[in-house]
């Protein structure tokens, strides 16, 4: 009968061994491990964090903590450090109140400058409306009063 010769261990195979018995082991010693059994050429980081994460190894390494002494320990200073969330509304400035409490949709009265081009898009808004109410079909009344709206809006423009 012929012998057989073993196969080698494929890197996944080794990587797998070796993550196993060192659960902490990074890529670097894991090729330290590899040249340290003979074997030639190095295993990719990748391969390591691929097994590494089959495992449910994966994560960062992180050295262990120390525990510290009373001298390392800071020091809080006195006063209360910033707190986080909304200011209650009695330390609000007059005008973040007067916005804050503002009724939805409201907005500031327009000046004169920016009222023209506001009154400019509403009329493009209402002609738009026009048309799909046009698309709809069979509501001429709600197409009149559209149009009459959009005279009179003209008519302020003038």
């Amino acid at each position: 009968m012929p012998s057989i010769k073993p196969r080698n261990q494929g890197k996944t195979a080794f990587v797998t061994n070796y993550l196993s018995n060192n659960p902490l082991a990074n890529a670097r010693s894991v090729n330290d491990a590899w040249r340290a059994a003979g074997r030639d050429g190095s295993i990719s980081d990748t391969l390591v964090g691929k097994v590494r994460s089959r495992l449910g190894l994966a994560g960062n390494l992180r050295r262990p903590r120390t525990a510290r002494t009373a001298v390392e320990t800071p020091t809080r200073s006195e006063g209360p450090g910033k707190k986080r969330g909304p200011k209650p509304k009695s330390a609000r400035p007059e005008r973040e109140r007067a916005l804050f409490n503002a009724k939805p949709g409201g907005q500031p009265p327009a000046k004169a400058a920016n009222r023209r081009t506001q009154m400019a898009s509403l009329e493009t808004e209402i002609d738009q409306l026009l048309f799909k109410v046009m698309n709809l079909g069979g509501m001429s009344e709600i197409e009149d009063s559209l149009r009459h709206t959009r005279r009179l809006l003209y008519q302020t423009l003038s």
